[in-house]
């Protein structure tokens, strides 16, 4: 990704940017291998001194780490030290990497955000419509307002995109098939945002799915990660029928509360939350898990609990969930239900 801005910078702008590596490889044959891949300048890799200097004058804890300095070095105000972070949201549209720019593009996403759409989040100026379900039939995004909607951003080649999307594919017939029930006038639907990176792994991957998606490599998809500022996938964000953002926090909705998420709105969760605490009550505090060999107990987020990643079924949770105090084992209680007791203790399995 910075190669191919630098590169694009170069080309542009040749006098005004310029990179240099300063290595944290481990030898020399390393230094060698990937500083083969840059086009840009770097540190000598025996030059200790000097690296261990910038360590310290910019306290890098972690890398990869970008600092960003100004033409004029010497004003330490103007340094820019989340550089990857910038690039990953912004791409070449942060250049010249100043506090000014970033001020500007700080401001057209709260302006794009308070005046934000289904359509202008969607559509641009050569194409009005998503792909149906067969990546033949044109959609119109027109006929999508008024609805909520799931923007789904997720990839094949994903091992958790691949475990969410058929549970998502059941949610997602079971919200329809209520809402129809019920007779009502809402509607769901959810859009797909490929992270594939080919066409033949977008046409596999989408051809398992009912819902709407993307054409693959569209513009508008890097644009919508980095307006919703996605850092991870699998990751549904759910559009309201207004048109604005309710939560970007769909997946650990459904993961929590299945079709009962819907439509996902602050209240809707509350309520949940509420229902949660209230089922809670009649959970056995203290039980035996047939996957880990200590006991666990049952917290919650004021006594000890708040997100984890469940040990079962390897999705986040929160609020209640059973956990070891000796090794940090956390489940769902729902994944350590319905199994039989087995002498004085209460033994539970998935």
């Amino acid at each position: 990704m910075l190669v191919g801005i630098y590169e694009e910078l170069k080309s542009s702008v040749p006098q005004q940017f310029e990179i240099v590596y300063v290595s944290s490889d481990e030898d020399l044959d390393a230094f060698n291998g990937f500083y083969g891949t840059m086009p840009w300048l770097a540190i000598p890799f025996s030059d200790l001194e000097t690296k261990k200097a910038l360590n310290r004058k910019y306290d890098v804890e972690g890398i990869p780490c970008l600092i960003m300095l100004q033409p004029d070095g010497s004003k330490d105000d103007a340094t820019i030290r989340d550089g990857v972070e910038l690039i990953y949201r912004y791409g070449i549209q942060a250049y010249p990497f100043s506090k000014e720019r970033l001020e500007q593009l700080h401001e057209q996403e709260r302006e794009k955000r308070e005046n934000q759409t289904l359509t202008n989040l969607l559509a641009n100026h050569h194409r009005d419509y998503v792909l149906g379900q067969t990546g033949l039939i044109q959609v119109p995004i027109a006929s999508l307002v008024g609805k909520t909607v799931g923007l789904y951003f997720s990839a094949e080649w994903c091992v958790p995109c691949a475990k969410f999307t058929p549970k998502l594919i059941s949610i997602y017939h079971k919200i329809k098939q209520e809402l129809s029930e019920k007779g009502s006038e809402e509607d769901f639907e959810i859009v797909l945002v490929s992270h594939d990176r080919d066409k033949a792994s977008f046409d596999s991957y989408y051809g398992t799915m009912p819902w709407l998606a993307l054409p693959f490599g569209d513009p508008e998809i890097k644009n919508l990660a980095r307006h919703f500022d996605v850092q991870g996938i699998p990751c549904l964000v759910i559009i309201g029928p207004t048109g604005k953002t309710i939560t970007g926090h769909g997946r650990n909705l459904i993961n929590l509360y299945q079709e009962n998420a819907y439509p996902f709105t602050g209240e809707k969760v509350l309520q949940l939350e509420k229902q949660l605490t209230e089922e809670a009550k009649g959970l056995p505090r203290l039980v035996r898990h047939e996957g880990h060999r200590h006991e666990l107990n049952l917290v919650s987020d004021g006594n000890g609990g708040g997100p984890f990643i469940c040990c079962v079924c390897d999705e986040q949770g929160s609020n209640w969930a059973y956990q070891c105090l000796e090794c940090g084992y956390e489940v769902h209680p729902r994944c350590v239900t319905n199994a039989p007791e087995h002498d004085n203790n209460v033994v539970v399995g998935r």
